[in-house]
Formats: structure tokens, C-alpha cells, sequence
């Protein structure tokens, strides 16, 4: 309302400005001295109103443009930004530069380690951050030299592999892109040691920040990749942030009981997620990237430290910090930035362990504050980091994970896909996966290599759950062009097995694997009850039906099942019967009852799910 009076009130100054401008005639009135009265003549004859073919228009008065009033109210809303926000204010987009969201479904990303795009002709005490040459005509070249990767064209390879030690990095990545189904970049804008690499003009990040940011022209970096079509992902490292966490004598980083800073396995501070001057910190940092022409914002490090330090650690924290999940922290910080980012019309991605899409509610999910059903409902993209290497010997049943790419992705994408069904409007997902050699885990003469095989097995396992989207981490700059030549047969995906589900269920499978959790039901898998039951049957607030649905599920003791068979029941195979063989008794009751019943299932964003009865 407030904001109303006052837009009004500036267009009554404008309008009243405007009519002061145009000047009226003098009237005047004659005296009784110089009065003539009219003759016959003069009173018949007409008006010059009266007169034939003429006409009077009325003064032609200037109106305000819709473009100056809503020029006026922006205007009126940034002094009220700039007075809420104060050293986290971020201004909006020029109103010529709103719209809608650009399209990330279909995104496919390289990550680009800074030293892509620039070089440092000073010091490092007086670094001269410049960008790398890039000229389109190298770049097209290099495009051609893929294509004739791909066409296995000999003659066309041997005439351009030259190129490989001619050109600056940039310009053979963008021929990459040009010449393969990748499409998007992502970009570091807060780094992991919390180094701001783009110009920013927020004054909480001036009051930080004390180097030379070396993406001195962010618009010339965003225009260069725009003109190619490419997406643009800017990544912001949230609370591993080793800058942040040294300024103003630690103020804001990770403390221990007595005062004293913490420090994790490696011996680095991290900044407190609690703390509000932090979130504002990093949100304005994102608002900053997106103003400056972002497609999205990818939120990485949006957790709390992991590892044995911190393990001993989190209990002394939470007591320290009203007793708040980590994970609802994580969840609050998310919508927050998400709202905040929502009038800049740019995508929010969101960074999480591998482990969140395998577990839910654990110890550990718990410990750094990364739970899925938090995440999902908070960004539009939710992207489990599933790099094979940093498994452990047996996750989904592999005891060298990193020599098994395609088994790794394709287990932890079905996890993904399970959990995301639960939610009626949940993020997109979109998987990290391998693209580097994890060296490290090996004997120098033993040393399991990622190219073309493992780095396709990754994406393969992605097409046949139907999902074509995906983000290489390469964390240095090998950036090799035969890698990403990938079949062009991504019609045949995804592979469909009869009436299976992506999970691999069956409508009776699915019957199956409920009433096996309801025969024992336990913490860690709790929450499949709450994942196999369609929405239309239970509350959306999984702490809701946890508190009030779940007691009730409990009350049944389920002593024998059969689950017999099932039939589908409409054209389109989205719900199907199944007859199940019961045993169970009810609460306090010891009268055990037998039944044979029919379940309805649906096939309910690519899960079966069951009406169970219960």
C-alpha cells in the first residue's frame, strides 16, 4: 500500500509539472467603460462553435507513459531494497533485461577450472589476471576437426590434429561443445577457497574481498559463450569458504565451545551456516552473478564440514545452535536464496553428496545437513555428485566402484528417481559424474584411466533411465574432444522392460517391497512407506506423515504375506490390481487376520505405487 501512495504521488508531480508547463491565456475581463452591446446582426449570428465545418478539440493534455510509471516504480522499490537490504544490497535487472527463465532441462555441462579462461601476466603479488585468446575462426576450426572425430573422417583428422597444440584451451573447449551434444559450461564465481572471481559491487563482498577479481570483464565472458549458444552456470562455493572465515578475526566461521576456531580433518575453518551475515554474504554473491547475465546459480559446499573431527564434533554444535537440524538450516538457507534470486529469472541448482540420494534421514545425511526431501522442494535442480571414485568397496554392490562407472551411475540415478517420485513438484535432477582419473586410489603401475569407455558407460546409464542430462567435473584442464563423441541414438532410450518401472518394479514388486517394510520397519527404512504410497493418499510434509501416519502403519504386525499376481486396467499401463495374501493382527488385539485383497497401484511419476489399505 505504502508503495502504492507514493508511485501515485509521483505521478500527480509529474502530471501537475506538466500542465504548469503549458502556459494558459490571460481573461480578461472588459470594463463597463468599454462594454458594446450586441447588434441585431451580431446576435443572430452564430457561434464560432455554431460555425459549419469547424470544430473545437479540448486542450490535448500529456498523459504519463506505462514505460515512466514503471520506470518510477523501480526506481521506488530499489530505495526500499537498498534501505532493507543495506550492505547485501544487490539491484535488480534493467527492466529491458527481465523475461522468463532460459530452458535447463536439456543442459549438459563441462566444468572450467579458471586457468581456462584467464592467465596471470604479473605476480603473485600483483597478479594481471587477462583472458586467453579466442577467436571464432579457431574455434570453428576446431569444431571441424571434432566433427571429423566423430565421422572417423582420417583424411580431414591428420590435416587439422595440429590444431591440438595450437590453440588456447577456450577456443578448443568451445569446438568441443559446437561439435558434440554438450551445450552448457559452469564457472566458478565463489571458488572453493572463497576467492569472488567476477567484479562485485555489494559492499558486504567489497568489505571481504581484497584481490583482483580474474574475471575482470564478466559481460565479455557471458557474451562470448551466449554467442555460441552455450548455457551458463555459475558456481558458488557457499560455506567451505576459507576467505570469509579468516575475515574480521574469524567472526563468522566455525567456532568451538571455549571461542576457539574449528578446524576440520584438513585443518581448514569453515563459516558458520547459522549465521545469517554468512547466508546474506553468499546470496548476494549469487544475485550478483545473475545480474551479471547467469543462466543459473549452482549452490556447491551447501552443507556443513564431513569427515571424523566434525563427526565428534556436530552434537556440541546443535547445542550450541538452538538445538536447529543441520538439515533444516541447509533447507531454510536454500528457499531463501531461492526466493531472493526469483525476480533476477535465473535457474538455482543445488550441489549434494552421493550418499543423500542412497540414504534419508540418516546419521549421516543428517550430520551435514543434506537431506533430498529438504532439497528438492527448494531449487529447480537438484544434483547428486556421483563420482565413482569416492565410493567405498561395496556401495551398490561393487567392491572397486571407481572401475565400475556405468553400475555406479545407473545404481545412484535409480536411487534419485525413487525419491524425487514422493514429491508432487520436486527439483529437476541433473548428475555430476565423473570426467578425471582418480590416480590417487592406485599403485603408479596399476592406474585405472577414464576415457571414452568409462566416461560414456556414466552417460549410457543415464539414456536408458531416460535421462539425458548431466555435468562433467574435470578438475583440470584435459579436456579431451574423443571423450564426448557419444552415440546419436538417444531414441531408442530409455530401454523399457515390460511393465517395470525405472527402479525395476512391477506393479507386484512394488506390493512386494511395501509389505516388506511394513513387516519390519526400522529408521533407515521408514521412509519407503512414505516414498510407495501415492500422493493423493498421504500428506505432502514428510515430518507430518512421519509424526501422524506413520504410528498408525506401525499399529499393524505383519506375521505372514503372499503377494499372488496383477493385472493392468487401463490402456495406458499406469494402473494395474494386485491380489495379496495377508496375516497380520492390530494393535493391542492378538486376533490374527487372514485375507486375500486387492491393491490398487499407480504408476505415479515413473513409480509404482500402492494403496495399500493400511
Amino acid at each position: 500500500m505504502r508503495k502504492s501512495c507514493v508511485t501515485i504521488f509521483l505521478i500527480i508531480a509529474i502530471m501537475l509539472s506538466m500542465t504548469a508547463c503549458h502556459k494558459q491565456s490571460p481573461t480578461v475581463t472588459p470594463k463597463p467603460s468599454d462594454s458594446v452591446e450586441p447588434t441585431q446582426t451580431d446576435s443572430a449570428s452564430p457561434t464560432p462553435a455554431e460555425q459549419p465545418g469547424e470544430s473545437i478539440s479540448p486542450e490535448s493534455t500529456e498523459t504519463v507513459s506505462p514505460e515512466e510509471i514503471a520506470r518510477l516504480e523501480r526506481e521506488q522499490l530499489e530505495l526500499q531494497r537498498k534501505e532493507q537490504d543495506k550492505e547485501f544490497y544487490v539491484p535488480l535487472k534493467p527492466l529491458d533485461k527481465t523475461g522468463q527463465k532460459p530452458d535447463g532441462d536439456d543442459v549438459r555441462a563441462l566444468y572450467l577450472v579458471d586457468s581456462v579462461l584467464t592467465k596471470n601476466h604479473g605476480s603473485q603479488e600483483q597478479p594481471d589476471w587477462r583472458f586467453v585468446r579466442c577467436e571464432d575462426a579457431n574455434v570453428q576450426l576446431y569444431k571441424t576437426y571434432v566433427e571429423a572425430l566423430a565421422a572417423n573422417n582420417t583424411e580431414k583428422i591428420n590435416e587439422l590434429k595440429y590444431l591440438q597444440g595450437s590453440l588456447s584451451v577456450l577456443e578448443r573447449v568451445i569446438g568441443i561443445i559446437l561439435g558434440t551434444e554438450m551445450n552448457a559450461v559452469v564457472l566458478n564465481i565463489k571458488s572453493g577457497d572463497g576467492v569472488i572471481t567476477m567484479p562485485m559491487q555489494a559492499e558486504c563482498i567489497k568489505q571481504v574481498q581484497t584481490e583482483p577479481a580474474r574475471f575482470g570483464d564478466i559481460g565479455y565472458v557471458l557474451n562470448l559463450f551466449k554467442s555460441y549458444g552455450i548455457y551458463t552456470i555459475g558456481r558458488v562455493t557457499s560455506f567451505q569458504d576459507n576467505t570469509l572465515a579468516k575475515y574480521n578475526e574469524y567472526q563468522h566461521a566455525i567456532k568451538n565451545p571455549d571461542g576457539s576456531i574449528w578446524l576440520d580433518d584438513n585443518r581448514s575453518a569453515w563459516v558458520d551456516p547459522f549465521n545469517q551475515w554468512v547466508q546474506k554474504y553468499n546470496i548476494a554473491a549469487a544475485k550478483e552473478a545473475a545480474l551479471a547475465g547467469f543462466d543459473e546459480i549452482n549452490f556447491d559446499y551447501v552443507r556443513f564440514p564431513e569427515g571424523r573431527r566434525w563427526g565428534a564434533y556436530y552434537t556440541q554444535y546443535m547445542l550450541l545452535h538452538e538445538g536447529k537440524r543441520s538439515d533444516i538450516i541447509i533447507h531454510d538457507f536454500l528457499k531463501d536464496a531461492y526466493e531472493a534470486l526469483e525476480p533476477y529469472n535465473v535457474n538455482v541448482s543445488a550441489d549434494i553428496f552421493g550418499l543423500v540420494a542412497r540414504q534419508w534421514d540418516s546419521e549421516d545425511c543428517i550430520k551435514i545437513g543434506q537431506n533430498w526431501y529438504r532439497i528438492t522442494t527448494v531449487v529447480d535442480y537438484i544434483c547428486p555428485m556421483i563420482y565413482p571414485s569416492h565410493y567405498s568397496t561395496g556401495w551398490y554392490g561393487f567392491e572397486y566402484p571407481d572401475k565400475n562407472p556405468y553400475g555406479m551411475v545407473l545404481g545412484a540415478m535409480k536411487d534419485s528417481i525413487e525419491k524425487n517420485s514422493a514429491f508432487e513438484n520436486p527439483a529437476k535432477i541433473r548428475l555430476w559424474i565423473q570426467d578425471f582419473t582418480a590416480k590417487y586410489l592406485y599403485p603408479a603401475d596399476a592406474i585405472y584411466y577414464y576415457g571414452y569407455e568409462q566416461v560414456y558407460g556414466e552417460v549410457r546409464a543415464l539414456r536408458e533411465l531416460g535421462d539425458f542430462t548431466y555435468m562433467f567435473w574435470n578438475n583440470g584442464v584435459d579436456y579431451n574432444p574423443g571423450k564426448y563423441i557419444f552415440p546419436q541414438d538417444t531414441d531408442k532410450y530409455p530401454l523399457k522392460d515390460g511393465d517395470k518401472d525405472p527402479i525395476g518394479r512391477t506393479p507386484a514388486m512394488a506390493a512386494k517391497e511395501y509389505l516388506s517394510v511394513m513387516s519390519n520397519i526400522y529408521d533407515s527404512n521408514q521412509y519407503m512407506l512414505y516414498v510407495l504410497t501415492p500422493l493423493d493418499a498421504r500428506d505432502s510434509d514428510y515430518d507430518i506423515w512421519k509424526d501422524i501416519t506413520l504410528p498408525g502403519l506401525k499399529a499393524y504386525k505383519i506375521s505372514g504375506y503372499t503377494v499372488n499376481s496383477y493385472i493392468i486396467t487401463d490402456d495406458a499401463g499406469k494402473n494395474a490390481d494386485v491380489s495379496v495374501t495377508l496375516r497380520y493382527t492390530k494393535g493391542e488385539s492378538t486376533e490374527e487376520i487372514y485375507e486375500t485383497v486387492i491393491w490398487k497401484t499407480v504408476l505415479e511419476n515413473g513409480i509404482w505405487k500402492v494403496y495399500s489399505g493400511f
